[in-house]
């Protein structure tokens, strides 16, 4: 069971594709045809089309200081908002082409601290084969130090193209080290699982790296062959999960939950919507304990939070993210798009995450540099509780 977590890689290898956030796409295009030819008005400029964007689908209003800005660079700086992102061409068709099973990054998995990232994890890859370790602390990028930047800088500065060359300076406690990383490939599953026994008892153990499309009805299937093999509970880890998809946020925790709210979201041009679970969980009985860390955020801390409001499940580790913005992607000329912030949500208590997170009923920290991972060995305790005697 020992760090189930390196298997995530999320925060470093997923980086823009889900934006740490709630993903929803808008397709453009033109309807209809002419046989007559018609004028055409003149190309919109790429930063016109930001600000029209901005001003049409931001989640809150923004005023002329703003949208008088005269370069992307300085329209996005004066938002305040490292979610929003303008994406190149190139950038736009990466974050596309990714898929849920390989990613172009460097194969860590990290926390955010005051001097910069910690690293959690480092499995077979770039990172580690140029010599970065668990427990190491990155303290500049590129040249930057990562203590002035936001964890969402942090992580598009490292995040890249396959090929291309990241400069990682991290501390130890014999000083300084200067690294050379060359981003590649990295194999990932986006969900692993195992049985294991505790106290005699048979625990499930299901490990969630991200919502893309079909995460719900996979936590569905494997919950179903766990228990088939006789686990009595189990712990979903969402620990270092940056999110995705809204709707596999809602279907997730409809896993285990039958009836009851998950997220209420609404935003300056979109109606307040209420989420509930569809109902008629299969689940709904089993004992869950979830894990969460510094790194769960956006549709990891949706379904944290509905379990834990709703009081079917204990949630165990650190202080989530806090994240509670919802992002859309809005494909611009040239084959460039804007990621922005659309919406907010809350959890179904009514409270807002967003710089705040989940605290944990049970707060356990997990020290990166020993064999045995404490917070699952605090999750078993605490779903063992939870068990029929």
């Amino acid at each position: 069971m020992r760090r189930a977590g390196g298997f995530a890689l999320t925060l470093l290898l997923l980086g823009a594709a889900f934006g740490l956030g709630l993903l929803l796409t808008r397709s453009g295009g033109l309807a209809g045809g002419s046989t007559h030819q018609i004028s055409r008005p003149p190309p919109v400029s790429a930063v016109a089309e930001v600000r029209e964007e901005l001003a049409d689908n931001y989640y809150r209003s923004l005023g002329p200081k703003v949208l008088s800005r005269q370069t992307i660079p300085e329209l996005l700086e004066a938002l305040g908002d490292p979610n929003t992102e303008y994406l190149t061409a190139a950038e736009y068709t990466s974050l596309k082409n990714r898929t849920a099973r390989s990613y172009s990054g460097v194969g860590l998995t990290v926390e955010p601290s005051r001097a910069g990232l910690v690293v959690t994890s480092a499995l077979r890859g770039p990172a580690r084969d140029a010599g970065v370790r668990p427990g190491d602390i990155i303290v500049r990028i590129e040249g930057r130090p990562a203590g002035r930047l936001t964890f969402d800088q942090s992580l598009n500065l490292i995040k890249g193209e396959k090929g291309t060359v990241v400069h990682l300076t991290v501390r130890r406690k014999e000083g300084r080290l200067n690294f050379t990383v060359v981003r590649s490939d990295v194999a990932v599953p986006s969900l692993s699982s195992r049985l294991v026994t505790f106290a005699g008892t048979k625990i499930g153990y299901l490990r969630l790296l991200s919502f893309p499309d079909s995460s719900a009805q996979r936590v569905h299937d494997v919950t179903r062959a766990l228990v088939d093999r006789g686990a009595k509970g189990v712990i979903l880890d969402l620990r270092d999960n940056p999110g995705g998809l809204l709707t596999e946020a809602v279907r997730t925790t409809s896993v285990f939950l039958d009836k009851g709210t998950v997220c209420t979201v609404s935003g300056l041009h979109q109606d307040e919507t209420v989420y509930e679970v569809s109902g008629g969980a299969e689940f709904s009985r089993l004992p869950v304990t979830v894990l969460v860390n510094g790194g769960s955020a956006s549709a990891a801390e949706i379904v944290a939070g509905a379990l834990a409001d709703n009081e079917r499940a204990v949630i165990v580790g650190n202080r989530t993210y806090g994240k509670a913005s919802v992002q859309s992607i809005r494909p611009l000329s040239a084959g460039r798009a804007l990621k922005l912030t659309t919406a907010t949500y809350l959890t179904p208590s009514g409270a807002d995450l967003a710089g705040h997170g989940i605290r944990p009923s049970v707060r356990v920290e997990d020290d990166p540099l020993t064999r045995r991972d404490e917070m699952i060995r605090a999750a078993e305790r605490v779903l063992a509780k939870q068990l029929p005697a």
